[in-house]
């Protein structure tokens, strides 16, 4: 993080000895009060790349996600070198239709409230956000062409001019504010409200210009700008469909959808006048739902399909055998067994502690994934930069003594019953439960597995909380506030667990008003040590890789390791 934090402090010396920043520019943005997030996006406004993060790890002040979790290019095929378009042989070509093959149907579109990242894969590209993730999780300029840091708590928005909507409308500053305020306002019930909760007002100083006023200084606001699910919604589009955006979508972003069939597939198109004027590449885009991995592998084989996503290693490492590109790498995905702290007994943290000190996490890793991941903490092991290391976890070391005595402490020396409500969706969670109520058996605790469909499982975790145990599956975040703060804050709207407690909520807040990074670096490593050892409201289990295998004539695509598909609008097709 120190090797990342100098190589930005360099160039924004460079920018300020080239005259293409200001004194007071340079002075707010060393001075603290600015994350790394602001500074990197900032410097890349400026015309110059922000350095990528060092070769060992990760996020930097909520800017970059990992260095040791990039994905690779992709490997076994003569494109095995790059797969981007500058690194293909031969020109570009435009046109065509793309057939990528996800596993799971969306649940939603609404950017603002729908949670799957199933959601996620269709509403990323109908829609743009303020600025978006290079394939190494570097935060880039998008509708916000330029930003400037008046004071730790005042920052202006240079909004693109010339962005249109699918609708033809011109995009405007008032549109942003109405997507800002509609996941800020409770009533709406935004998950994304969390990330924004820190802005105090909003104002369109002129017809290019956006001014956010902070209640205080919040390093993770611009990598939050840059999640798919801060997308910028159309206001008159969303009030003439009364807010409800669940299965309509027109934004601002490179395809229009132009049909949704459900639990079959999406169909989108090309849109023309997209801001950037070089992307999409194709003219046609499908999002094919299959849901079996079998049947997904069948058709890349019969050239029924470009692309597609593969769970196990076993599957990808045969395709790649075959001649099929693949991209691959470590993912910020993590597996987790959420505890409802409200219910008996649960609620005593000596039996939550029990649940850890039983468990072998290896076993999880080498049951789901044939061990082809890394074992996580509340943080994912991707996060190089801000995941304390799981050596330094007592919890993590299994002692079924010592699980023991703490249940017989808390007064269930014979165990007790408990339901752990799963999704077949994933097979990753259906394994973590049958692994979890093996383990458990010889304390006496005897787990019930309840099977739901998936969105009938988001919908527990979200909103009602009807739960014991619950399996999920959670994915990247910009910075160690997405991890923490999000989910274990007690005024958190995402909060699952029901985790309430003054410690933790005092380090959170100190976490996100913190500019500097050495300090908090420090206050979140504590945050994870009282999650992970004396608080126990999760039960976090390992990342695990990503595998996205393709056709050979697929070119330019990039993976990133927070699973986003937004590079789809840089794939061409050499055929």
């Amino acid at each position: 993080m120190e090797d990342r934090t100098t190589a930005l402090l360099d160039q924004l010396v460079r920018l300020r000895k080239e005259g293409r920043i200001s004194r007071r520019q340079f002075a707010r943005l060393t001075g603290g009060g600015v994350g790394l997030a602001a500074i990197s996006a900032f410097i890349a406004a400026c015309g110059s790349e922000p350095t990528p993060p060092p070769q060992q790890g990760g996020s930097g002040g909520g800017q970059s996600s990992g260095g040791s979790s990039a994905t690779e290019a992709p490997s076994g095929t003569p494109d095995a070198g790059g797969g981007s378009t500058e690194e293909s042989s031969g020109e570009v070509k435009r046109g065509g239709r793309l057939t990528f093959a996800i596993d799971t149907a969306p649940v939603g579109l609404d950017p603002h409230l729908a949670t799957a990242f199933s959601s996620q894969m269709f509403y990323e590209h109908i829609y743009d956000t303020l600025f978006h993730f290079t394939p190494d999780l570097q935060v880039v300029p998008s509708l916000a062409e330029s930003f400037d840091v008046i004071d730790e708590k005042t920052y202006e928005f240079k909004i693109r001019q010339g962005g249109k909507f699918q609708d033809g409308s011109p995009l405007t500053v008032e549109d942003v504010i109405f997507s800002y305020e509609r996941m800020i306002d409770p009533e709406v019930k935004s998950t994304r409200g969390v990330w924004f909760n820190q802005i105090d007002g909003l104002e369109a100083k002129d017809d290019s210009t956006l001014v956010v006023y902070l209640k205080n200084p919040f390093a993770p606001l611009i990598g939050f700008m840059a999640m798919p699910g801060a997308a910028i919604v159309s206001k008159a589009f969303t009030e003439a469909n009364n807010n409800d955006l669940t299965a309509v979508a027109m934004g601002t972003g490179p395809f229009q959808l132009q049909e949704y069939i459900t639990n079959q597939q999406g169909n989108f198109t090309r849109f023309a006048d997209h801001w950037r004027g070089d992307v999409p590449l194709v003219d046609e885009l499908v999002l094919q739902i299959t849901t079996d991995e079998a049947s997904r592998m069948a058709a890349i084989r019969a050239q029924q399909i470009d692309m597609t996503r593969l769970f196990d290693k076993t599957n990808a490492d045969l395709l790649e055998g075959e001649g099929y590109q693949m991209y691959k790498g470590l993912s910020t995905s993590y597996t987790l067994t959420f505890i409802n702290c409200r219910r008996e007994p649960l609620n005593d943290p000596r039996v939550r502690q029990a649940l850890s000190y039983a468990i072998d996490r290896q076993q999880f890793l080498d049951t789901a994934v044939f061990g082809d991941g890394e074992i996580s903490g509340v943080i994912p092991a991707a996060e190089k930069n801000w995941a304390l290391p799981v050596s330094e976890y007592a919890s993590y070391k299994q002692d079924i003594e010592k699980a023991k005595q703490l249940l017989a402490e808390a007064g269930y020396p014979d165990g007790f019953n408990v339901t752990l409500t799963v999704s077949p969706q994933y097979q990753f969670d259906v394994s973590n439960a049958q692994v979890l109520q093996s383990q458990l058996r010889p304390l006496g605790i005897n787990v019930e597995i309840q099977q739901v469909e998936w969105g009938n499982l988001l919908n527990t975790i979200n909103q009602t909380r009807d739960f014991d145990l619950l399996n999920i599956i959670y994915t990247f975040q910009p910075d160690p506030d997405g991890y923490t703060y999000n989910f274990f804050h007690s005024q958190s709207l995402n909060n699952a667990s029901g985790l309430a407690d003054a410690r933790v909520d005092e380090l959170l807040d100190r976490g996100r008003a913190e500019t500097d990074q050495a300090e908090r670096k420090k206050i979140y490593d504590e945050v994870q040590k009282l999650l992970a050892d004396e608080l126990v409201p999760v039960l976090a289990y390992y990342c695990y890789y990503q595998y996205l295998p393709s056709q050979t004539y697929v070119k330019g695509y990039k993976a990133i390791p927070s699973l986003s598909r937004i590079y789809l609008r840089e794939t061409w097709l050499d055929k």
